[in-house]
């Protein structure tokens, strides 16, 4: 087993003051910390077996021999460094430990990027895993919520900390990905590891969590820790959420409580004698039969229209009439956030009526296990949350042809006839879309692999005309003669971002002098002197202008024309009098405009979208919320385009790093999008693009039936 050096030697602030002696402390710290890495070992080790027989499951029904040799090679590198694995995650372990119980927090920096290749490794490659191990530590936060609070603010404790900043979920996710790399596990089998990891981390590492906790109890370290426990902020103490997991059927239950609370209060004064266990369980029984008997008599394949009838219809049937308080609580529930998905104008309407046949199967996980309307890691919820990431990218106008769309309609129907209660159909359904949802991002990924470059080197044009326009801009803002404002805005321009694109600082600062000197050529001389100085000048300043004419290849006409143009300007001011001077050269336009050019090679076909005119800010968005939500997209988000053929919906790939210019992909086109930020705010204010919510569906009917309950 290979394991890392570590500092057994654990500091403490000066300041530190407790009943127990630092030598106290640092003996069950230690003791705490080699206990939670023995356990953390047996944990790994099963989790890897379960993830080994998951590669091999996901290798089998792979449809593709690529993906079938990657999952295969998942297995086979779980399975032979099972043993390094384990040693190297509590190793990682034990450092992080002693770190944060230090105080010291070790943050990878990440200098700026100067390839192209660094730059796409980093944006498509990094920003992927760093996303995925914050999910693990997310999924752990969730889901171990308590635990996790209690032994961070132990540890605090311990370390003669006043706060709970020592973060347990981040440190077990961060070891994982540390082991994983030290390995030799390669970035995509990583990633995927880690994406797999996230539904299976709490239920492995919670007995951890557990233990730990207990271990310290035993020790006397706040014993009696209560959730509200915090650290005092300005005088007051910190106000933690104290809500269990339940308490949001029970908010639920508010819309539809005094209904249901009437009608059993009724039925339960029919007799002298109280319902019994007994009588509630047939009920239930009853209730299953009943509604296996709905859930297959739609048959598959058959579009349901988006309402919640079949549910009323049940609730008002003798089987529902005869269920208990909470079970018919929960079906009155369960059809009200059906109502706000099917109302929610964000989904598609094909889509609704695929969600429309999952209403009975959802009842009766909802009637079987309450915890679904908490608990975002159960597999129903899971599954509806995938399908909401099918949602997006699906469109308003999806087609029954859509290959997403037949794929999500598949899985209803198996759903649908294969469903009685074990919630695992549901886990095996959402992995399979999961899956083929993800195998659709890595090509779409892979387009803007290849579609990067061109963005990124129109984006190194654009910026070199910008730096050019700047430098230009002093002397086109005044009045010239017309031969030297179009020398300088055509030919001279064109060198400058020669210039910059090549990075020569001298022959840059040349041509900048050279255009300075051109225009002071033009001013009229009042004193002899001044004209002998300027006669002087000249034939370094012609020979410089025709050595930069060179560098950009001007034809010999245009560079005849220019120069007679020149010499009558120069004679002029030799004999004493005033070259002709125009007009001001145009400026740009004052009002933005959204133009679009196409780019492409063999490997890959852009169009680009960006903003001219008024300095380049949409001078249409006012309030600035356009420019906002623009800047809050992430990689991964998807953005609804309205086009002469109808919407398109397109996903955030990569964001350049130099101007933030946005490159977007789809999985069912070839062509990929760039959009500078200002020309998407500005779409978005006008009202042709949309930014897709992301918020899954029924995450979003939870939101809106609370918000109307705290409306009523």
């Amino acid at each position: 087993m290979e394991t890392m050096a570590l500092d057994n030697v654990i500091r403490f602030p000066e300041t530190a003051r407790s009943s127990l002696g630092d030598s106290d402390r640092v003996r069950i710290l230690r003791e705490a910390r080699d206990l939670a890495a023995q356990k953390l070992r047996e944990a790994v080790r099963a989790l890897i077996s379960v993830m080994e027989a998951d590669f091999e499951k996901r290798a089998d029904a792979a449809e593709g021999s690529d993906r079938r040799a990657f999952c295969y090679g998942g297995q086979v590198f779980l399975r032979e460094n099972a043993v390094r694995l384990e040693g190297l995650f509590a190793a990682g372990w034990l450092m992080l430990f002693d770190a944060a119980i230090a105080g010291g927090v070790r943050k990878s920096i990440k200098g700026p990027v100067s390839a192209l290749d660094e730059l796409e490794l980093v944006d498509l490659v990094d920003m992927d895993e760093d996303i995925a191990v914050k999910a693990v530590a997310g999924r752990l936060n969730g889901d171990c919520e308590d635990g996790l609070f209690a032994a961070s603010r132990r540890l605090a404790f311990l370390a003669g900390r006043d706060d709970d900043s020592i973060e347990v979920a981040k440190m077990l996710a961060d070891a994982m990905q540390a082991a994983l790399k030290e390995a030799g596990m390669s970035g995509a089998l990583r990633l995927e590891m880690l994406r797999n990891a996230e539904r299976l981390v709490a239920s492995a590492f919670a007995p951890v969590i557990h233990d730990l906790n207990a271990f310290l109890v035993g020790r006397n370290v706040l014993s009696k820790l209560r959730r509200s426990y915090g650290k005092p902020t300005g005088g007051k103490p910190r106000q933690v959420s104290t809500e269990p997991s339940g308490d949001v059927f029970a908010l639920l239950q508010k819309l539809i409580g005094p209904t249901v609370a009437a009608a059993s209060g009724a039925a339960g004064q029919g007799g002298s004698v109280p319902v019994s266990f007994a009588s509630m369980a047939a009920a239930m029984e009853r209730a299953i039969v009943q509604l296996d008997a709905l859930q297959h008599a739609v048959p598959a394949g058959v579009a349901m229209v988006p309402s919640t009838s079949i549910l009323r219809e049940f609730r008002a049937s003798g089987v529902g009439q005869e269920l208990g308080h909470l079970d018919a609580v929960t079906v009155d529930i369960v059809a009200t956030l059906f109502d706000f998905v099917f109302d929610d104008e964000d989904i598609a309407d094909p889509i609704k009526a695929l969600v429309a046949r999952l209403q009975i199967p959802v009842l009766k996980v909802a009637m079987l296990d309450k915890s679904f309307f908490s608990s975002k890691a159960h597999p129903a919820r899971r599954l509806l949350d995938v399908i909401s990431r099918a949602a997006a990218r699906c469109g308003p106008d999806v087609g029954h042809g859509d290959p997403l769309y037949a794929r999500v309609a598949d899985i209803v129907d198996r759903l649908q006839s294969g469903f009685a209660q074990d919630a695992s159909l549901f886990e095996s359904l959402c992995d399979e879309l999961n899956a083929f949802l993800e195998v659709q991002e890595d090509e779409a990924d892979a387009r803007a692999v290849r579609a990067a470059p061109l963005v990124a080197e129109r984006e190194r044009r654009e910026l070199a005309a910008m730096a050019a326009d700047e430098v230009l801009s002093r002397w086109l803002s005044v009045p010239l003669p017309s031969a030297v404002a179009d020398l300088l805005a055509h030919e001279w321009r064109a060198l400058l971002v020669r210039h910059y694109l090549k990075g020569g600082d001298a022959a840059w600062d040349l041509a900048v002098s050279t255009a300075a000197e051109l225009v002071a050529s033009t001013a009229p001389r009042v004193d002899a002197q001044g004209r002998k100085a300027l006669a002087g000048k000249l034939p370094t300043l012609v020979k410089n202008i025709h050595m930069g004419l060179d560098k950009i290849h001007v034809t010999t006409e245009r560079r005849l024309a220019l120069f007679d143009c020149l010499f009558s300007i120069h004679a002029a001011v030799l004999r004493g009098a005033a070259p002709v001077v125009t007009t001001l050269w145009p400026k740009a336009q004052a009002v933005p405009e959204i133009v679009s050019e196409t780019i492409a090679t063999d490997e890959a076909q852009v169009d680009c979208i960006s903003l001219v005119g008024a300095d380049d800010v949409p001078a249409e968005v006012e309030d600035g919320e356009a420019q906002e939500r623009v800047a809050e997209l992430r990689r991964g988000d998807w953005v609804e385009f309205k086009g002469e053929s109808g919407p398109v919906r397109y996903r955030l790939s990569w964001v350049s790093p130099e101007r933030g210019i946005l490159l977007f992909t789809n999985p069912q086109s070839p062509r990929a999008l760039s959009v500078a930020p200002a020309a998407l705010a500005l779409q978005v204010e006008r009202g042709e693009a949309s930014i897709v919510p992301v918020e899954p569906i029924f995450d979003r009917a939870v939101n809106r039936a609370l918000e109307s309950l705290k409306a009523a």
